[in-house]
Parts: C-alpha cells; structure tokens; sequence
C-alpha cells in the first residue's frame, strides 16, 4: 500500500528524511528535487551535517517554502514537473534575503549550465555529486552568508 500524497505540500507521508533529526539552529537550506528518494536522501544528508533541511518535490511548493522559511541555500534539480527550474531560481533571488542557489543536476549539456547561471545560480554540480562536496559548497556559503 502507498502513502497518500499530501496535497499542500506534495510530499508523501514519512520518508527516510522524517528519520533524520532537524538540528535546531542549524543553517536552513531547502531541497527542490522531484525525485522523492533523491530528495529523501539529499535532506537526511544534510540534517546529519547540521543544516535544518527541508524538501519540496516541485516548483510551486519551493517557492512557498522559500516565502515560508527564507531558506540560507537552495538545492534545486533542473528537472521539475511543473515550471522551468531556472524560472524557480530568478525568483527566490528576487527575495528581499535571498539564499544561495545551487543546481545539482544530472543535465551537461553546457546550454543548461549556461541557463542556470543566467538565472543566478551560484554553482552546479552533476550528479551524482560527491556528497562531502555538496556539503562542502554549502558550508562555504553559509559562512560566507552576511546573516551569520
């Protein structure tokens, strides 16, 4: 039997994320990524670094999300049901605060690296990245990040 898909947030009941403990005040990055197991597993990573991750599966509800938690860094796949992702990235960095934005993708076609930095990411990685340096780029950032 499958969970049933919450509609508010497209997400599908627990998951390996849910497993995974929220670090209270750890450094909010959000994963946008269509692919459930992969955004499971992308979330669970993080919150074991010490980031306070969330995910959502689709355009729309990144952009709720982004609006809702005003997130440090952004994870988003190029590859999302509903909008174009590059669409998705120029406005979350329309945010009066806006995060960082890292495309981690499995397009190398050149064009779509192209599109993405146009767009305003700040990196873009392929997949299937090392995790150590998803982390790694992260970290980077958020201590970079004038909030801190």
């Amino acid at each position: 039997m499958t969970p049933a898909r919450k509609p508010e947030t497209g997400k599908v009941g627990m998951t390996a994320t849910d497993l995974a403990p929220r670090v209270l005040g750890g450094f909010r990055v959000l994963v946008v990524e269509s692919e459930e197991d992969s955004a499971a597993t992308l979330t669970a990573l993080l919150r074991l670094n010490g980031f306070d991750a969330q995910t959502a599966l689709t355009g729309a509800a990144a952009l709720k999300a982004v609006a809702a938690t005003q997130p440090g860094a952004v994870v988003i796949d190029l590859d999302l049901p509903d909008v174009d992702a590059c669409d998705v990235i120029r406005r979350v960095l329309t945010k009066a605060a806006p995060p960082v934005v890292i495309v981690l993708t499995a397009h190398t076609d050149p064009a779509h690296r192209r599109a993405a930095a146009e767009a305003g990411a700040a990196e873009y990685l392929l997949k299937p990245a090392k995790p150590t340096e998803l982390v790694r780029l992260i970290q980077q950032h958020c201590l970079s990040s004038p909030a801190d």
